[in-house]
């Protein structure tokens, strides 16, 4: 059985054709178009499951691709593959309603594999949270009525085990008694840096479960593009925020968050950090901005400490700490 329907809109018929035969490989169905104007008629015609489109194409640009494309299906995964590295291009695609970028030539085809994974992965979390509210007023989900089920979804929102650093200690405590969802993490970076990311969904219930776990899709592609050396979004923590409210405003989740997002570079003890929403309050803190999933043009400012002792912060029964040992002469 196929995976899924993707759609490619690329002019470079040897790069076309090269994923043509990795998807099909892969088990992907895959329907392909060398111009902008042919693409929208096949995705009219065929109605994928995801678009890979270029932004350079011969007849029309890539970004009104986009823009027709998600004025027909405001909900279409659409992953942009471009050789333009300008961020105003990656800024316009995301705005329009993009759920990837990555830039040509790839480091590897796996790269589109699991960009095309997560993008399937949002989709069906975004689909599973619809249905959890239209049935609502009916009945629990079945997926809030199986304790296994929930439990390990849950268990995908928080930390493995604790993390060491330099001096630096990265730890979460649970309360078990608190069974409201709560997405925590914390993963190295290279070179010292360390992600911290602590989040809540506003409205508080046990239904936040599959709208945190949509946030976490949205964060993963970030991570991706940094690695890789593609984009430093995800170490500028207000642009990372800024990002993050954008596809939440795009997707079918309509719910806000609180969240605390930081970098703290382990090796000068510098911590940089943005925070959206009035409840996580953290220690040390800042004068939260608009909660995401609001507004799509909010502004988020980073914030900046050039020492960093001790983080702390709780929601939900949940705490994140981060300490820093004395360094022994």
């Amino acid at each position: 059985m196929s995976k899924a329907h993707v759609a490619v809109i690329e002019d470079d018929l040897v790069f076309l054709s090269m994923l043509n035969e990795y998807l099909s490989q892969h088990g992907y169905d895959v329907r392909c178009a060398g111009a902008g104007k042919q693409g929208l008629e096949l995705c009219e015609q065929q109605c994928p499951d995801v678009v890979l489109c270029d932004l350079n194409l011969p007849d029309i640009n890539g970004l009104e691709v986009i823009e027709k494309l998600l004025k027909v299906c405001a909900h279409l995964p659409i992953i942009v593959i471009s050789a333009s590295e300008k961020m105003s291009d990656i800024r316009e695609a995301v705005r329009l309603g993009a759920w990837d970028y990555l830039v040509k030539p790839l480091q590897s085809l796996e790269v589109l594999d699991s960009a095309i994974g997560h993008c399937l992965e949002r989709h069906e979390l975004e689909t599973s949270y619809l249905h959890d509210i239209w049935e609502l007023d009916a009945h629990i989900d079945v997926i809030y009525q199986d304790d296994m089920i929930a439990g390990k979804l849950t268990e995908e929102l928080l930390p493995r085990s604790p993390l060491r650093v330099g001096t630096y200690s990265f730890s979460c405590v649970t309360d078990s008694a608190d069974t409201t969802p709560a997405w925590v993490d914390y993963r190295s970076l290279g070179n010292g840096k360390v992600l911290v990311v602590m989040a809540a969904a506003q409205n508080a219930t046990e239904q936040s479960l599959v709208p945190l776990l949509v946030l976490k899709t949205l964060v993963d592609p970030v991570i991706r593009q940094y690695l890789s050396g593609m984009d430093n979004t995800l170490v500028l923590p207000g642009s990372l925020l800024e990002h993050l409210n954008i596809e939440l405003c795009h997707s079918q989740v309509r719910t806000a968050f609180d969240i605390l997002a930081g970098v703290l570079d382990t090796e000068t003890g510098q911590w940089q950090w943005a925070q959206a929403g009035s409840k996580l309050e953290p220690s040390p803190s800042a004068k939260p901005d608009l909660a995401l999933g609001i507004w799509k043009h909010a502004n988020y400012r980073t914030h900046q400490l050039e020492s960093l002792h001790r983080l702390h912060c709780r929601s939900y029964g949940k705490e994140l700490i981060v300490s820093a040992e004395p360094q022994i002469a």
